[in-house]
């Protein structure tokens, strides 16, 4: 079980002792026959009671020399199993510390999902950047195999940084286990603040990242005081600077709000010469950031994150980002959605480029991209925000808050949470009613939001084709509308959750309606229910 066994009074007697046997020593030294015995049988209920008792950093002292002495033992003291023992240990220390540095363990598929795409990247070293416990760079290490592995460590191209220096010790005590503690001068475990000027990854590198998703509230007088960390405040959009400037490649999982977000437009504008795909996901009903928390006692999966995996490259020939769809997808449909080959197919084949004109990415659909360039192109610039008048004579009023439909109502709703708009002009108040009715207002909240809100502006950013619509497209909507406003009644919704919440939920038949019109409109011989794609709740089974 050991390779250093018995070695403990025999070492150092020869001046010319090997790194292997000093490592031994060092750990040997430090631990006492009494804490020995407890870790051959230890248990999760006796390692709770020594992160209460003694702490988490010389609990997970004892250990780190326990299995270099020893190696893993009992099912409870491996390596796979660090992770989580360390996730629990944060818990019972300090319950809040996790949520106030920002931390979300990565799932294991996902950090074989990342890993895959690192292996396809270029880069001379390997830079696990907030590395944790290990999870990605082990991943990493195992899919590359053991020789190549070895390889690379034996090498000092193993780059490991982070701020916790107790998850660090864990993440490099666990590659040496895994490879040999022959290797431990060899694995650069870098304990340090990331942000922090004077900390530069190696050159020719490519990076492996989780970083921390938390608001900046102080800004550190060693760091650079640059354009996106004054912008965002955001702790992971200003590690993602810093890697975009200074390694060759990267994967990153991120929170999703740097793709279209204002505050992170300069963060966007260090991707115009990058390229590579931008992978998003919704956090109902399904949501990456799964799993067990705090432990094998408890089963809590819920997670607010909207997370995004980016793979960026240095190849300005070409240039520009292919990005999915928001994929929300059950949970019954994760093993199957989330392997590499399943994501690329969801990627849409158009390549998007930062610039001054188009300052924002957008999710779409492959299968609505042509939709969406001819809307964009027909509408010629014009948008809701220059139809709408200030206290006109028409009113209608939007829910801010749209899970999979967004709703225009006549006159405001009794809700906190509405954008209300007013028109002068009946004939625009019945078309912006219908649009807003239809698939394409909560689409385009998709593609450039779907958070929590609608925002307001990006209502009124809502690509308008009033113009193109005719005499008799005015009739249509004028009907339907009329239709729908004497209807509402009848399909009022009322929440009392947080006070009187009221909505209205149109059956389906007039969505499809008016989107049928639209696509008519816009000269598209494409089934309108091709927007099935983006109310569904699936992301692998929806028929069209």
């Amino acid at each position: 079980m050991c390779q250093a066994k018995n070695l403990q009074m025999t070492l150092f007697n020869d001046d010319k002792s090997s790194l292997l046997e000093k490592i031994i020593y060092n750990s040997a030294k430090a631990l006492s026959k009494e804490v020995k015995l407890k870790l051959d049988s230890y248990t999760l209920k006796e390692y709770i009671n020594d992160i209460e008792t003694q702490g988490i950093e010389k609990t997970w002292n004892s250990i780190c020399d326990y299995v270099i002495l020893y190696g893993e033992n009992n099912d409870f003291l491996t390596i796979n199993n660090f992770g989580e023992m360390y996730e629990i240990g944060l818990a019972t220390s300090n319950k809040q510390s996790k949520k106030d540095n920002g931390q979300y363990y990565t799932p294991d598929d996902i950090a074989e999902i990342m890993s895959e795409w690192l292996e396809k990247l270029d880069g001379y070293n390997i830079c696990d950047v907030a590395c944790g416990t290990g999870k990605l760079i082990l991943t990493f290490l195992n899919l590359i195999g053991t020789k190549e592995a070895i390889k690379l460590i034996s090498e000092g191209r193993i780059y490991l940084y982070d701020l916790d220096k107790v998850a660090l010790k864990i993440c490099k005590t666990s590659i040496m286990i895994k490879y040999g503690i022959e290797y431990e001068n060899k694995i650069h475990d870098i304990y340090c603040d990331f942000l922090d000027k004077n900390i530069n990854l190696p050159k020719d590198s490519k990076v492996i990242s989780n970083p921390p998703y938390a608001a900046i509230s102080n800004i550190d007088s060693n760091w650079e005081k640059t354009e996106v960390l004054l912008d965002t405040k955001e702790f992971y959009s200003a590690f993602m600077e810093k890697m975009i400037l200074q390694s060759k490649s990267m994967v990153i999982i991120t929170p999703f709000s740097f793709i279209s977000g204002t505050k992170f437009y300069s963060l966007r504008k260090l991707l115009e010469d990058k390229n590579g795909e931008i992978y998003s996901f919704d956090n109902v009903p399904g949501n990456i950031f799964c799993g067990r928390k705090h432990g094998i006692f408890n089963t809590n999966t819920s997670n607010s994150v909207r997370a995004a995996i980016s793979v960026i490259k240095s190849n300005p020939d070409k240039r520009g980002f292919r990005l999915t769809p928001l994929i929300r997808f059950k949970a019954t449909e994760r093993k199957e959605l989330l392997k590499c080959k399943k994501l690329k197919q969801m990627l849409s084949p158009k390549k998007q480029i930062i610039s001054e004109k188009r300052t924002k990415f957008y999710k779409c659909f492959k299968e609505l991209q042509k939709i969406y360039d001819i809307w964009e192109r027909k509408s010629k610039g014009k948008t809701l925000k220059q139809y709408i008048v200030e206290d006109g004579k028409y009113i209608m009023s939007m829910p801010n808050t749209c899970r999979y439909y967004t709703t225009a109502s006549y006159g405001k709703m009794n809700r906190n949470g509405q954008i209300v708009l007013s028109f002068n002009d009946k004939d625009i108040f019945n078309f912006v009613y219908c649009f807003i009715n239809s698939s394409f207002a909560y689409w385009y909240w998709r593609l450039y939001d779907g958070g929590i809100t609608y925002p307001k502006n990006l209502l009124l950013d809502l690509p308008m084709i009033y113009d193109l619509i005719t005499e008799e497209d005015k009739r249509f909507f004028e009907e339907t509308t009329n239709e729908m406003i004497k209807n509402e009644v009848k399909y009022k919704i009322i929440k009392n959750n947080v006070g009187i919440q009221e909505n209205v939920k149109f059956p389906r038949e007039y969505r499809d309606k008016i989107n049928e019109r639209i696509f008519r409109i816009l000269n598209l011989d494409i089934n309108y229910k091709i927007f099935d794609l983006i109310h569904s709740n699936m992301a692998l089974e929806v028929s069209v």
